[in-house]
């Protein structure tokens, strides 16, 4: 959520979710994304720890990417999350570096 807003459902990251995402992933341990298996287009959004309005956890979106098929991201290490949905999501969101960012339901 941003700002009240439903962005998308949060997916488990199964084997082979890139080929099959409809919402987004969020994935909060160190990691790498890539297109390089399955020829897909991917948005990455590297994002930090944030407090939402009342003081709630969140995220703030730090970089934004989009990832061409047969390409890797930077690696994502330490603390946050990556969030990733189909190539062209973010653009269609209007998402951008700085959004703070609501995960409910984890």
């Amino acid at each position: 959520m941003r700002e009240g807003d439903v962005l998308a459902a949060i997916e488990d990251p199964r084997k082979g979710w890139h080929r099959n995402l409809q919402g987004a992933v969020l994935i909060k341990r160190p990691a790498v994304v890539h297109t390089l298996v399955d020829a897909v287009a991917l948005d990455v959004a590297w994002c930090g720890p944030a407090t939402i309005g009342d003081g709630e956890p969140g995220f703030q979106v730090r970089r934004i990417a989009a990832l061409p098929p047969r390409r890797m991201a930077r690696p994502h290490i330490g603390a946050g999350a990556l969030l990733v949905a189909p190539g062209g999501t973010f653009e269609r969101w209007r998402l951008q570096v700085g959004d703070h960012l609501e995960v409910r339901g984890e």
